[in-house]
């Protein structure tokens, strides 16, 4: 049930990439990877300063926490976070992950303005290096408590796809918010739950097809080789007994009269 939720919220987040439905759907994926309550994005500008790219998720008791915390970290206290630091200094390769927790944080004023304030116990960031660094936290209030290591193993699996899709969004022209296609997590699910045993991926190219996106605009907005696009189309095709796009059609139209 988590990896079909998950599938759904990938499939979201990417037909959403480009709008300002994004974060919500951003933080959709994280929490149902990692059991996550908020989230900040963050790129680090030409001087070394992190500009707050959006945030998501609303706080219990502070309505505004996630927006009004990660504006202040970006604005005040962002050269106290040596986490962040050493992490960007590293970030050559693939997508890190930092686990922080609260009373790891050592000064005082950073500890209670982005921490204690909105009850945040513990900060998970994918930091990703390159020519135009990008950072993104998930955080977990007390309620929630602190990860689990299935929940930390599930959102390093997801990291590198998940900052592309990051990388996607900042790089297109903001488009007018849309809302997000329901049927998109909807066939996800119905193709996840048909009984062919297709894979997350699998389901998840095979309904974007079906609503009108190519192989190449899934590519693009995933993060995921082209090629290997198309061998997820291809697998999804063969297990389900269709030839192309209209036999997908076909299919979800014969499966919605039999239930």
């Amino acid at each position: 049930m988590i990896e079909r939720s998950l599938a759904a919220a990938l499939a979201a987040a990417v037909a959403a990439i480009g709008s300002d439905a994004f974060p919500d759907r951003f933080l959709d994926v994280l929490r149902a990877a990692a059991g996550t309550d908020l989230c900040s994005a963050f790129a680090i500008d030409a001087d070394g300063t992190p500009r707050c790219l959006f945030a998501a998720g609303t706080h219990r008791d502070i309505p505004d926490f996630a927006q009004s915390a990660s504006l202040a970290y970006a604005r005040s206290y962002w050269q106290r976070d040596r986490a962040m630091q050493r992490a960007l200094a590293q970030a050559a390769g693939p997508v890190q992950i930092v686990r922080q927790a609260w009373n790891g944080i050592t000064d005082p004023d950073y500890r209670r303005a982005c921490y204690e304030r909105g009850g945040i116990v513990e900060r998970l960031t994918l930091y990703a290096g390159g020519p135009a660094p990008l950072f993104a936290s998930a955080y977990r209030t007390r309620e929630s408590g602190h990860s689990s290591p299935a929940e930390i193993e599930a959102l390093g699996r997801l990291a590198d796809l998940a900052m592309a899709m990051l990388a996607r969004h900042v790089d297109m022209p903001r488009r007018p918010s849309e809302p997000v296609p329901e049927p998109l997590p909807e066939l996800v699910r119905r193709l996840l739950d048909g009984g062919h045993a297709l894979s997350e991926r699998e389901a998840a190219v095979a309904a974007a097809l079906h609503l009108g996106r190519t192989q190449r605009e899934i590519s693009a907005a995933t993060g995921i080789a082209l090629s290997s696009v198309i061998t997820y189309r291809r697998r999804a095709y063969r297990k389900l007994g269709v030839r192309d796009r209209r036999g997908l059609a076909d299919f979800l139209h014969a499966l919605d009269r039999t239930h």
